[in-house]
């Protein structure tokens, strides 16, 4: 039973749920897409458990945190457009 245990992949693969959520989140879910909500969610993520070391960070990257505004910028962007979508259906 032990042997069977050990081949599995200690991380699980949720690669479907992943593509799901970007759409039902997007509207659309293409592989640069699922891979900016990854980080979306990961950076949200951190920001509201670990705010000092989000803040740390971002203060001694100020580029990536400009990245990151602007990604964020976009998901909220496309999330609009896609609540726009579906009151006009």
């Amino acid at each position: 039973m032990e042997e069977v245990n050990s081949k599995k992949e200690p991380v699980p693969d949720i690669d479907s749920l992943l593509y799901s959520f970007t759409e039902f989140l997007t509207g659309k879910a293409d592989e640069e897409r699922v891979k900016m909500i990854k980080v979306w969610a990961l950076y949200n993520h951190m920001l509201k458990t670990m705010p000092p070391l989000v803040q740390h960070w971002t203060n001694e990257h100020p580029e990536q945190k400009a990245q990151l505004r602007e990604l964020f910028e976009q998901v909220k962007r496309w999330n609009m457009e896609k609540k726009q979508k579906g009151e006009t259906e």
